[in-house]
């Protein structure tokens, strides 16, 4: 697989793993215009999710870089990632509503 295309995945797995924490609160999600989750577990859910793929972006990394870089590779993709997400619902949180939309 190209690197191009793990890279990729790595920032897209972080984005997404960071927009799901920020949608199982429901400060953000008032914020998105999305209804808010019900109960705690219906919160759980996409907190689970977005761990689920932060993790999917470290085993990338590691896949695309080996442990070494890997790691460096990762901690640097978190942070892009939370940064482009603070962005997202600061300036354009309705582009996060398709995504808050799929746990109601």
């Amino acid at each position: 697989m190209s690197d191009w295309l793990l890279f990729i995945g790595i920032l897209g797995t972080a984005y997404l793993g960071f927009a799901l924490l920020a949608l199982g609160q429901s400060k953000h999600r008032r914020t998105v215009k999305a209804a808010d989750l019900k109960t705690p577990f219906r919160s759980a859910i996409p907190r689970c999710l977005g761990a689920l793929a932060l993790a999917t972006s470290l085993a990338l990394a590691l896949l695309r870089d080996g442990p070494s870089f890997g790691a460096l590779l990762w901690v640097t993709v978190l942070t892009a990632g939370a940064i482009a997400v603070a962005f997202t619902l600061a300036w354009r949180p309705k582009w996060l509503r398709p995504l808050a939309v799929c746990f109601v």
